[in-house]
């Protein structure tokens, strides 16, 4: 049996891609080796982006979400050194930039729109054992954990969303590039008896003995992290009494009259957290995705986030190609454009990471004495990088015409109040390329329709002018204005491709129509 595309593993980012591609029409097939998903959380926080991502599925309103309205520091006497307020933050993607989720329960929200889709074909209970990969096909055997028996299968395309220990990754001998920075943590899911309120948001306690994070995740779920030290014996540190007193010691902030011996633990293990970034992310036909591509410390809570944007990345691309609009060629920019962005946020979470986690007294004490003075100067706080917009650098994107600081960055999505036609601004300009024009009068606007160029967008050309209702957010505003815009190129993952300013703006943007259509085809 033959296949347009193969996902290798069924966890969030495998469910993912199964709902963009069988939302598509094309004929997937899903191996996976556990038939049903694993109960406990692991990831925890989603950004703006990838929560944009999920209003483009359709169930971004089914996700449960807790919003992170600031960040505490508290330094190793229990003194709140400084308190980040996120809620002046910029949110240009029209949702609060980190919210704390249930993972399990988006999982079984995305299994359960996925049987929709009749051109899925589901191998649940079954593990890929052999790969043999050629430039235009994909030979597969799956094999039945229970039985043993084998099934021969391909695919034109493999999607490798099997995690950090990736068979495919291995059988394509594609290595990564190690930041070692490892480092042991234990992780906790603690469920809060039902009695107690939580009363405090996410925080870091810079204690140099013991580092911790705690942060309320949904519901009454909370997230615990103890870095693990060298002394720590793990069969006693895992123990729940060894946990319990763990939390004892800072979980009055959360309530002051809780009781820590009631509640829930989930669960209490101990993790290495790594910092690896594969060498490339395509071989001939196949693509690595989320952990089987890279892995990074948790201090961002990007982990998840970065993998759901992997697939959003290749999903237009691989849909254009199988469709015959776009050339092969286009899905070699897959590889470049997700390593530049998936390094940059590795290096900055492992940079979060040495902060909050170093245990050298003298560090801490620098450390705590420069966040003391960020109360005064709260620029320096500028340092964690708390919103990156995680711009494409290389890939495509206009480079040569028109240089832009806006190009690679993602467009600015106004308020979703704010709409027209009944649809907020994603939904108003569609999910493939469009060219926005800003502020300009009707005939030149016409005169852009008519270009020759112009038809590579078929008919998602649109003018947003002062009348309009998305001219009333500050935040697209400010994007647009900061940038000097007056035309935009879109991608169909809210990339910019390129953009340009007034002046012979019917020259320009007839460039850089004619330049994306030498790219695509």
């Amino acid at each position: 049996m033959h296949f347009d595309i193969a996902i290798i593993g069924y966890g969030p980012v495998g469910a993912v891609a199964a709902n963009m591609f069988g939302a598509s029409g094309h004929d997937v097939v899903v191996i996976e080796p556990k038939k049903d998903i694993w109960d406990i959380p692991r990831a925890v926080a989603l950004d703006g982006q990838t929560q944009r991502i999920f209003q483009s599925i359709g169930i971004i309103d089914d996700i449960a979400r807790t919003p992170f309205e600031g960040l505490k520091f508290i330094n190793k006497k229990g003194k709140e050194i400084v308190y980040v307020d996120f809620s002046n933050n910029p949110q240009p993607n029209g949702y609060y930039e980190t919210v704390g989720f249930s993972q399990p329960e988006l999982e079984k929200d995305l299994r359960s729109r996925a049987l929709k889709y009749e051109n899925i074909t589901f191998k649940l209970g079954k593990s890929l054992t052999e790969l043999s990969s050629e430039i235009n096909n994909n030979h597969l055997t799956i094999t039945n954990v229970d039985t043993g028996e084998e099934e021969k299968i391909s695919s034109t395309y493999v999607l490798a969303c099997d995690g950090a220990n990736s068979f495919v990754r291995q059988k394509l001998d594609i290595r990564s590039f190690d930041y070692k920075c490892d480092q042991d943590w234990i992780v906790v899911d603690y469920e809060i008896d039902p009695n107690y309120e939580i009363l405090a948001g996410p925080m870091h306690i810079c204690d140099y003995k013991r580092p911790t994070t705690v942060a309320h995740i949904s519901g009454r779920h909370i997230r615990w992290e103890f870095k693990f030290n060298e002394d720590d014996d793990v069969n006693k540190v895992e123990k729940h009494s060894s946990i319990r007193s763990m939390m004892k010691k800072h979980a009055w902030r959360l309530n002051p009259d809780i009781d820590i011996n009631t509640g829930n633990i989930l669960r209490a293990s101990k993790y290495t957290f790594h910092g690896l970034v594969a060498d490339t992310f395509k071989s001939n036909n196949c693509f690595l995705v989320g952990d089987s591509a890279h892995q990074m410390p948790p201090f961002l809570g990007q982990g998840l986030c970065q993998g759901i944007k992997d697939v959003y990345n290749l999903h237009w691309k691989l849909d254009g190609v199988i469709r015959g609009k776009y050339a092969d060629r286009i899905l070699e920019t897959y590889s470049d454009e997700r390593i530049s962005i998936v390094k940059s946020v590795t290096e900055t979470a492992i940079k979060h990471g040495g902060v909050i986690g170093t245990q050298n007294k003298y560090i801490a004490l620098i450390r705590d004495t420069l966040l003391n003075v960020a109360r005064i100067f709260p620029k320096l706080l500028s340092f964690f990088d708390f919103y990156h917009p995680w711009q494409i650098d290389n890939g495509l994107i206009d480079k040569s015409l028109y240089p832009n600081k806006a190009n690679g960055i993602v467009i600015s999505q106004p308020s979703l109040d704010l709409k027209v036609d009944n649809k907020p601004f994603d939904q108003f300009i569609g999910y493939s390329f469009a060219l926005i024009v800003f502020d300009q009068n009707e005939i030149l606007f016409n005169d852009i329709k008519a270009l020759e160029s112009s038809k590579i967008f078929e008919n998602n050309i649109y003018l947003i002018d002062k009348d309009s209702p998305f001219n009333e957010d500050s935040n697209f505003i400010k994007w647009k204005k900061d940038n000097n815009i007056s035309a935009v190129i879109i991608r169909p993952d809210r990339h910019v491709y390129g953009c340009c300013d007034d002046e012979s703006m019917i020259t320009k943007v007839d460039e850089l129509n004619k330049k994306l259509i030498s790219e695509l085809t």
